[in-house]
């Protein structure tokens, strides 16, 4: 046992630890508490009430062995009763006869399959910090979304709602598309498309592999339909200003075409820009993102989609 402090009559009877700070710590056998030369300076160490178990800090030292694909692990239960699917597993009745418990040894281990052996240690790695401290840092990227698929999946319910919010900000708006469409989280859908819709460049080929057909058809509808370029087509013989055009007139001077290169003396044009009869039209982005809702929604159907009578 170990006595913290106690007054020397007790001390005496005791072994000294060393320790830095220079506190008094004694190690002796449980006869020695009883002493009771002066109860008010050290109460007698058996207990007047029955022990109870602390509630976040008696943890269960049973071990699990599971093995995915060839890798085994062995894994705390009180780490696995947080999960749905292992709580109901462990409180299924026990076989009759000799047989080894599944899980009792590395020997005998819960065989999962349809999962990989690299998303469960991301699983655990995420579990096993997140368990030590609650203000622990945001866990590394690579661990979220691998991590978040057994969460799902195992019904670990805590760690999927923590999980989640750090996936949404560690993907892009295609994979959030992807990864929206894995876990059913439909209110990701309209947003990431929106955005896919209404953003200056295009999908890159990866991009359009990893998005469904339908998805890259109705990007490509939207902003046909919502980003449409100025119909004004300029008229021969017809004067147009420089912010319509675009175009500067120079009266005089010298200068070398960008295009063709032939030095010119006297009249040139310089350009500034599409002007205003040529400039790309805003998108509309109310009705973009009414349309795009009511398609994730299944409400809207496309016009080549809707048959004749």
């Amino acid at each position: 046992m170990l006595f913290l402090n106690p007054p020397s009559n007790a001390a005496n009877k005791m072994s000294p630890l060393n320790n830095q700070s220079g506190s008094a710590v004694f190690i002796g056998k449980a006869s020695d508490a009883d002493y009771d030369d002066n109860p008010r300076e050290i109460a007698s160490t058996k207990p007047s009430a029955p022990i109870m178990r602390h509630p976040e800090f008696f943890f269960d030292n049973t071990l699990i062995a599971i093995q995915i694909e060839n890798t085994l692990f062995n894994v705390h239960k009180y780490q696995l009763t947080k999960s749905e699917v292992f709580s109901e597993m462990f409180k299924m009745p026990k076989l009759k006869g000799d047989e080894p418990e599944e899980g009792s040894s590395p020997e005998h281990p819960i065989v999962i399959h349809g999962a990989a052996a690299s998303d469960f240690a991301a699983l655990l790695k995420v579990l096993y910090a997140s368990h030590f401290s609650s203000n622990q840092p945001a866990p590394e990227a690579s661990l979220v979304i691998p991590a978040f698929r057994l969460a799902n999946l195992l019904g670990f319910s805590e760690l999927r709602t923590y999980l989640l919010p750090l996936a949404e900000n560690n993907l892009d708006d295609v994979d959030k598309i992807v990864f929206a469409r894995e876990f059913d989280i439909k209110e990701w859908l309209a947003p990431a498309l929106t955005r896919l819709c209404k953003r200056d460049t295009v999908l890159s080929t990866e991009e359009a592999r990893k998005l469904q057909v339908d998805s890259v058809l109705l990007i490509w509808r939207m902003r046909e339909q919502h980003r449409t370029h100025a119909s004004i087509t300029p008229d021969s013989g017809v004067t147009y200003c420089q912010n319509c055009t675009g175009w500067k007139y120079h009266g005089c001077g010298t200068c070398k075409c960008n295009h063709c290169h032939v030095q010119v003396r006297d009249h040139y044009m310089t350009y500034s820009g599409p002007g205003n009869m040529g400039a790309e039209t805003n998108t509309y982005d109310t009705a973009l993102e009414a349309e795009v809702k009511q398609w994730v929604e299944g409400t809207c159907v496309p016009e080549d989609e809707i048959i004749g009578d």
